[in-house]
C-alpha cells in the first residue's frame, strides 16, 4: 500500500515561529454574490462568476454586517453583529453606538488582516426598525472601498451594495 505521508516526516521539526505569521493574508478572490438575487451570480452558461479579490473582501464585509452574531455555529464569536441589541436601544444615537461599536470590531477582526481602518459610518434610518448602514474601509495595499447594508430588526436583508 503506497504511503501518503513523505518519508521522514515524522523526524521533521516545526517550530512555533513558523506557524504563526504577523503578516495579512492578503485579498483572496472567490465566488462572486447578486446579493439583489440573494444568489450566486451566474454567467450565460449557468456557471457561478469569480470575483477578484477586492470584490470578494467587499462581500465579505456585507455578509459580517447582515449576520445576527452568535446565531451560526459556523460563524466565530467574532463574526457579525448582535442586532437585538441594537433595536432594543432606547434611541437611535444609542443604536448608531451600539452598531459602530459592533460594526468596527467585526470588520477589524477579519482573519485575514484586511482591514486597515474604518473611516466613516453613515446611517439613514428608513423605518423604526431598519436602518441603512454605509461604511468607508480602507484596507491594506491602500484600497478603499465602500460598504452599504439595510439592517432591520428580522436580520439583514439581501438588499446590500
Amino acid at each position: 500500500m503506497p504511503n501518503l505521508f513523505p518519508e521522514g516526516y515524522e523526524n521533521e521539526v516545526i517550530r512555533p515561529d513558523d506557524l504563526v505569521s504577523n503578516r495579512p493574508i492578503g485579498y483572496k478572490g472567490g465566488a462572486l454574490f447578486d446579493y439583489e438575487l440573494g444568489d450566486f451570480a451566474r454567467d450565460g452558461k449557468k456557471q457561478i462568476m469569480n470575483a477578484d479579490g477586492i470584490e470578494s473582501w467587499k462581500a465579505w464585509c456585507v455578509n459580517c454586517m447582515l449576520t445576527q452574531r452568535y446565531k451560526y455555529l459556523g460563524y466565530s464569536t467574532d463574526f457579525g453583529i448582535e442586532l437585538d441589541k441594537v433595536f432594543a436601544a432606547p434611541s437611535r444615537e444609542a443604536a448608531e453606538n451600539i452598531l459602530t461599536r459592533q460594526i468596527t470590531e467585526a470588520i477589524l477582526a477579519d482573519d485575514y488582516g484586511r482591514c486597515e481602518y474604518i473611516e466613516r459610518i453613515d446611517y439613514e434610518w428608513t423605518e423604526p426598525d431598519g436602518v441603512r448602514v454605509r461604511a468607508i474601509l480602507h484596507g491594506i495595499e491602500d484600497v478603499t472601498i465602500d460598504v452599504t447594508a439595510y439592517l432591520t430588526n428580522q436580520g439583514g436583508e439581501e438588499n446590500a451594495i
